[in-house]
This record gives C-alpha cells, structure tokens and sequence, in this order.
C-alpha cells in the first residue's frame, strides 16, 4: 500500500490489501475506506469525488478529490463521497528497460514514446516479478496511460 497525500489524496491498494473490497457494493468501499484513511490519520471532511480504478493485475488505485464547494459550511464536519470505478489496464513507465529481466518482459506489451518505456500486462504475473516491476516504474493509470497508448509505438506485444 501507498498513501500519498498532496492537493489530492492518492491510494495505491495492491490486490493483496482487496479482501474487504466489493467492487459492486459501494457502501462497503466507502466504509472500508473511510476506515483506511482512519487507520492512517488522515482527517477529511467535506465532499470528494472519488475515482477508483481497477486493474485486475494490480488492485486499485484511488483518486481522492475534494471539492471546493461555495456553502460548504454544510459540509463542514460531515464526509460526502461521489464514488466511481473504472475499470482499468495501468502502464508501468520504464526510463531504461535494460534494467528489467527479460523473463519479466514476456509478460508484457511494451510501447515506446519519445525515451521513455510503457508495460502494459498482459497477463496475471507473480507478486515477485510485481515487486521488481515496481521498483524500477512509476504506475501511470486513467487518461494519461489510454492518451500513452494511443500515441506509442508497439514495440513488442
């Protein structure tokens, strides 16, 4: 997990933490999230639009943006969240592939864009080959990684 808290509130959940999670039940993953964020000390209040995103390779990732509301003393110690899901596929950026084991890349669907790499998964793969993939990426999710697809080359698929 990965909790990064700047002008939004950015959650990595990988699918190890997706127990708790149904996805067609929107009170439990409001609840269940409420109670990570609790977990975590983050204090919100007022009205967010959530995004979830779903990669079935990955877990989720979700996108927490308040919204600034003109009277929003009504929200002021109250918790309102517009929940939506996406389902999703996430591109890993890769600077130099060089340093990914070719057993890894097998995988994947590569695209290229000026100097940097994207992976695309084909396919499920292992927790171990997630780990090493992650250290050496930056996840890219939502309309940037379907704007990256559209506008890479295919390397290999």
């Amino acid at each position: 997990m990965k909790l990064i808290i700047d002008n939004n509130i950015v959650i990595f959940l990988g699918n190890f933490y997706l127990k708790n999670y149904d996805l067609k039940d929107y009170n439990n993953i409001e609840k269940n999230l409420l109670k990570l964020l609790n977990k975590y000390s983050v204090d919100i209040n007022g009205y967010y639009n959530v995004f979830i995103y779903h990669d079935k390779n990955y877990g989720l990732i979700i996108d927490m943006q308040k919204e600034d509301l003109e009277y929003l003393d009504y929200f002021n110690n109250q918790v309102e969240l517009n929940i939506e899901i996406i389902e999703d596929s996430f591109l890993y950026e890769i600077e130099d592939i060089l340093n990914i084991n070719k057993d890894i890349l097998i995988n994947f669907t590569i695209y290229k864009k000026n100097y940097h790499f994207y992976l695309e998964t084909k396919e499920k793969i292992n927790p171990i080959k997630l780990g090493i993939l992650l250290e050496n990426s930056k996840i890219i999710y939502g309309k940037k990684a379907k704007k990256i697809k559209k506008d890479s080359k295919i390397i290999t698929k």
